[in-house]
């Protein structure tokens, strides 16, 4: 098992994990990183048009391993060409 801490950012501010999550491997900690980043997106929407969320997987050592991201750009039918 091996330490991972997932840092997150909701466009708006950053959260560093000092704590982390133990994991069997990399696989495991980056599948935890899209489940992070979904429970996100059910936090943050509807709440505007314009969001951008992600998650920064960090190792033992702090080397950043992995990185998952979504953004949602909404745009009224009228602004559409």
């Amino acid at each position: 098992m091996a330490r991972f801490f997932f840092d997150t950012n909701d466009g708006q501010a950053t959260d560093v994990d000092d704590e982390g999550v133990d994991f069997p491997d990399h696989e495991s900690a980056k599948d935890a990183a899209k489940s992070i980043l979904a429970s996100m997106i059910g936090e943050r929407l509807p709440n505007g048009d314009h969001i951008g969320l992600r998650v920064t997987v960090r190792d033992e050592a702090g080397k950043k391993i992995y990185r998952a991201q979504l953004s949602l750009d909404g745009t009224e039918p009228n602004a559409i060409r």
